[in-house]
């Protein structure tokens, strides 16, 4: 199809817990990566690229994307975003209120960060939004455990750059999103494939990550193929 595929042996447990016989399988360099991070110790993991994090954003600024009193960004009742939403004006149109809510994260506990997250998710689950995948996580537990890794620091200079231009910045967050539940360890991971390169759009939002406070990398995976070695 045009895109590289890679194979590697999956040791995980089967169905009842068991650890089962090595199986070959076939899998995207994405896959193949999280499988690596994940013998580094990171148990939970998610390629979600942009996603992720405008999922996150969705959860914690739910009310401003749907406020009242923003004239003519509202037009039927089955939008799923505001008009301005990839225009300058979204954060113009809220500033007070986008201001309070990034200093509220800012200073936020993972415990508070926690209620945020559940109280959106148990009253908006299901319902339509531009910017929520809500299979993007596999349990509201999840979304909880990666915002409480990232904590309120990360997250409000995370919203500030969407806030201030969605339509530009949606654009080059990192593939993988990798952490550690124990001690809230977390890396952000751009995954590079045989004869990949990073973009100017990932190379800055990395660099701007890793201001925040972010463990940045690239992870570099390389081919073997078949007629220069052997698989054992």
């Amino acid at each position: 199809m045009g895109k590289s595929v890679f194979i590697m042996e999956d040791l995980g447990p089967d169905d009842t817990g068991e650890d089962r016989e090595p199986a070959v399988v076939v899998c995207s360099v994405e896959e193949l990566a999280l499988a690596h991070y994940k013998q580094k110790g990171f148990d939970q993991g998610i390629h979600g690229e942009g996603s992720t994090f405008s999922t996150l954003y969705g959860l914690l600024m739910w009310d401003l994307l749907f406020m009242d009193g923003i004239p003519d960004v509202f037009r039927n009742p089955y939008q799923s975003y505001p008009l301005d939403l990839y225009t300058d004006s979204f954060y113009e149109n809220r500033k007070e209120a986008v201001d309070a809510r990034l200093r509220l994260l800012h200073d936020a506990s993972p415990e508070t960060l926690s209620e945020w997250i559940a109280d959106v998710w148990n009253a908006q689950k299901g319902r339509a939004a531009a910017l929520v995948s809500w299979d993007r996580f596999s349990s509201l537990e999840q979304a909880q455990s990666l915002a409480c890794c990232f904590g309120g620091p990360f997250l409000s200079g995370v919203c500030r750059r969407l806030s201030r231009d969605l339509r530009h910045y949606r654009g080059g967050l990192p593939d993988l999103v990798v952490w550690r539940s124990e001690d809230r360890q977390f890396k952000l991971v751009e995954v590079k494939g045989p004869n990949d390169r990073l973009s100017f759009k990932q190379m800055l939002w990395l660099a701007e990550l890793g201001r925040l406070g972010a463990a940045v990398e690239v992870c570099h995976v390389t081919a073997v193929g078949s007629k220069s070695e052997r698989l054992n």
